[in-house]
């Protein structure tokens, strides 16, 4: 039997483990009984608590698998929402719908009049680890020079408050982007300017769009 038919067995492994008790006070659990424990009570404890070699197989095998799902609904939104986008006379380059680009391939979505990037993560607060690529998308659709139109699309309005106002620096945010941050020091200059300034400066062009407000009958209730 291949990983890919012990799928679903191990889907409902984990999906049977979760379903006993939020995960938060499972492993809240879990930590308070192993507390004092050596070798051998530990192993039983784990045992009594449902985690097992067979869980942690199962737990992996499933994060591998949705860990596609990224992709998929990457792939899906912008395909879904290109007949509602796309203009008359204006025709596509391929697009490129997996999440990320490739060098040949730099934009989601390429046309004869424009280019564009989809971030449709969820904003909740806790969202370090989205404002950076949001703003490295941003600075490349800001560098281009071809005249397009540049747009980058976002999913609620708590992304585009942020660019907006916030006070962080481009360089903060492009640190671990070291060929975007030389570009926009090509292109811009100083990188310690804040990204709403960017915003509101060079790239002022660069249009910010809520794709749930822009497309409410794909996204609404998500």
């Amino acid at each position: 039997m291949s990983a890919s038919d012990d799928l679903p067995a191990q889907l409902a492994a984990v999906t049977a483990f979760l379903d006993q008790a939020p995960l938060r006070n499972a492993v809240a659990e879990l930590e308070i009984a192993l507390t004092g424990c050596g070798p051998t009570q530990a192993a039983d404890v784990a045992a009594a608590h449902g985690v097992t070699p067979q869980l942690l197989r199962s737990a992996i095998a499933a994060r591998d698998a949705f860990g596609k799902v990224s992709d998929l609904i990457h792939a899906a939104a912008i395909a879904i929402a290109l007949p509602y986008i796309l203009q008359p006379g204006e025709t596509l380059v391929r697009p490129s719908l997996a999440a990320g680009n490739t060098p040949d391939r730099l934009f989601d979505v390429e046309t004869n009049t424009r280019i564009a990037e989809f971030k449709l993560a969820r904003w909740d607060g806790g969202d370090g680890g989205r404002q950076q690529p949001t703003v490295k998308d941003l600075v490349r659709l800001a560098a281009d020079s071809s005249g397009r139109a540049a747009e980058l699309y976002v999913r609620g309005a708590r992304p585009i408050t942020w660019l907006t106002t916030t006070r962080s620096s481009v360089r903060q945010q492009l640190r671990r982007y070291r060929a975007e941050l030389a570009a926009f020091e090509n292109a811009f200059g100083d990188p310690d300017i804040a990204v709403s300034a960017f915003v509101a400066g060079d790239a002022a062009h660069v249009h910010l769009i809520d794709v749930e407000e822009r497309l409410p009958h794909v996204f609404a209730g998500l």
